[in-house]
């Protein structure tokens, strides 16, 4: 699947952006589809706000060591998921929407190009299906606003059906384990 991710995202680069959903099974292909995405936008010249959880990190973290230089790691900037998504206490769509804004503004400011890679995650509460529906609609449009290529990443079978088919709704590009599909709205 690298291969494929590579290309894609070369594509991506070439067109206006992108708005991916990663829906992930198999862990060792999400880490290594992870570090392909990281390794080329780096390659390319842009940064990468990463927002993973700490378990994943360091294994996609090694594979970057394997390419990158210190220099290009530099690049790649970490944010916790967590953190990030629970930045106010909760995951509040408005707010999330203002905080991605606010976190790759640093980068466009200074005319850097930036992609993003949001690994989400949530607790057991049932009412975050509706916030992150909200929440993808509103980077969806900053997404195409502004030509980034960022990936939303999700654990596949923490998603339920409903959110699933929003989440499809709002993103121009499916990715699994073992495909990549353009979706009609992409």
């Amino acid at each position: 699947m690298d291969n494929k991710m590579k290309q894609l995202i070369e594509n991506i680069q070439q067109s206006d952006g992108g708005h991916i959903l990663y829906c992930f099974n198999e862990l060792d292909s999400y880490i290594e589809n992870e570090a392909t995405f990281i390794i080329t936008g780096v390659l390319q010249g842009d940064h990468i706000l990463v927002v993973e959880n700490d378990r994943i990190f360091p294994f996609v973290y090694k594979k970057l060591q394997l390419h990158l230089n210190e220099e290009q790691l530099e690049q790649v900037h970490l944010m916790n998921n967590f953190d990030f998504y629970c930045f106010h206490g909760d995951f509040h769509p408005s707010t999330m929407v203002n905080y991605f804004l606010e976190n790759i503004e640093a980068y466009t400011k200074r005319h850097q190009h930036v992609r993003t890679w949001g690994h989400v995650e949530w607790g057991p509460d049932d009412q975050v299906s509706f916030a992150i529906g909200e929440y993808e609609k509103g980077i969806d449009k900053l997404i195409k606003e502004r030509g980034l290529i960022s990936v939303c990443a999700y654990d596949d079978c923490r998603v339920p059906a409903e959110l699933k088919t929003n989440l499809i709704m709002h993103h121009g590009i499916l990715i699994t384990d073992e495909k990549i599909t353009i979706l009609a709205n992409g």
